[in-house]
């Protein structure tokens, strides 16, 4: 019984000291990162098991003002918008106010495009084949009041291929996703994310990247042109597409989300299968994506194999035997973010940049962190076991 309460007094003891090295490495890995690819600043938070034990910045949110980056500024997150959205949608399904089986004509009558037929899961799940950007349709200089108004871009244009048939990824899916849930619910978007997602969470530093509002501590965003050189990212308005690409939130915020979603209080057990099973196609095969997050990172890397470098490739194939996460890139004009998410572990990433064209190294580096914790943690557990009696 001494030897238990000695052991139990020492795992206390060594608990704040444990979280302090991980917080000072994990600013070092940072700082690296950044430093190696040139960001004007990065936001980095990372929990495990409902314990924050690394949030952190490096750099400047805004160059010219030099203000300071930090866990709470509000970064671009691009596409994993489309996990906050798929979010908000499961949770309508439990007051029948969506069906995720339903067609997209069930909620939007007036709408005669080609989607029409398509289900709600085809949408979230990318296989609803809704053609994704045209070349030059990633910037746009047009502010769209309403959710509707956006679908004049896409909804007439025909499918890429027959729902269910192949995975086709489409933010202008998520587009129509959004305008089925307004009409559903008879809200406005902000206002079921609100309700349905960010009220519940208590998160504070999160919200649609409108460019008409003033909105406090929002990044300014970056690119590197040919020459090198760190330059403004161009301008663009992001009303088309607030559901697949255009929100805003701090890296506190988006890990708190995170771990939300495997927490079991916000999602039940089965929504959380709803959301992350692997999708299967009309062939029986299943994709690498569920519903609105990437599910198998190993079948992601082997189906774009072809342009990794072999070392790479092997390192990555063997971190995903090591790591099942479940995961978002997000990219924007001038921003990057990860977000990573490891059931096993509890253990949830939120990586956030202010500069375009790194998501791959982004991906990479939020791997590699997992290692870093993996290790961190295997020391801890033998330096335990070492202890005196």
């Amino acid at each position: 019984m001494r030897v238990l309460i000695l052991l139990a007094f020492v795992c206390l003891l060594g608990a704040p000291a444990a979280v302090a090295e991980k917080q000072s490495d994990l600013h070092q890995a940072l700082m690296d990162f950044a430093e190696q690819y040139r960001l004007p600043g990065a936001a980095l938070t990372v929990i495990e098991r409902d314990e924050t034990v690394a949030d952190t910045a490096t750099g400047f949110a805004d160059l010219e003002q030099q203000v300071p980056m930090r866990t709470d500024t509000l970064n671009r997150i691009g596409s994993i918008s489309k996990t906050m959205t798929m979010a908000a949608a499961i949770r309508m399904t439990r007051s029948g106010q969506l069906d995720l089986g339903r067609d997209v004509s069930a909620y939007l009558d007036s709408f005669d495009g080609p989607a029409r037929n398509v289900t709600l899961r085809q949408l979230a799940s990318h296989t609803g084949c809704v053609r994704g950007y045209r070349d030059g349709e990633g910037i746009s200089y047009t502010n769209y009041e309403d959710v509707f108004a956006p679908l004049e871009l896409f909804g007439g244009d025909p499918l890429a291929c027959a729902p269910g048939d192949q995975f086709v990824y489409s933010s202008y899916g998520y587009s129509l996703l959004s305008a089925v849930m307004v009409r559903a619910s008879g809200a406005g978007f902000a206002a079921i994310m609100e309700d349905q997602v960010w009220t519940p969470l208590a998160l504070e530093h999160v919200g649609l990247d409108d460019i008409r509002e003033i909105v406090r501590g929002r990044v300014h965003n970056y690119d590197l042109n040919t020459e090198g050189v760190l330059i403004n990212a161009p301008f663009s308005d992001s009303s088309y597409k607030y559901a697949g690409a255009g929100m805003l939130a701090s890296t506190n915020d988006l890990a708190r989300f995170g771990a939300a979603l495997i927490g079991g209080r916000f999602l039940t057990d089965q929504e959380q299968d709803v959301m992350f099973a692997p999708t299967t196609l009309s062939d029986g095969s299943a994709t690498d994506y569920g519903l609105g997050v990437y599910v198998d990172f190993a079948k992601f890397i082997e189906t774009r194999r072809s342009y990794i470098p072999e070392p790479l490739y092997e390192s990555l194939m063997a971190q995903a035997a090591r790591h099942h996460v479940y995961w978002h890139s997000g990219t924007s004009e001038g921003a990057v973010a990860i977000l990573m998410i490891e059931p096993a572990t509890g253990r949830v990433i939120a990586l956030a940049t202010n500069r375009g064209g790194v998501e791959k190294e982004a991906i990479v580096f939020a791997m590699n962190l997992m290692a870093l914790l993996d290790d961190e943690d295997n020391a801890a557990q033998n330096e335990g076991a070492h202890a005196p009696e």
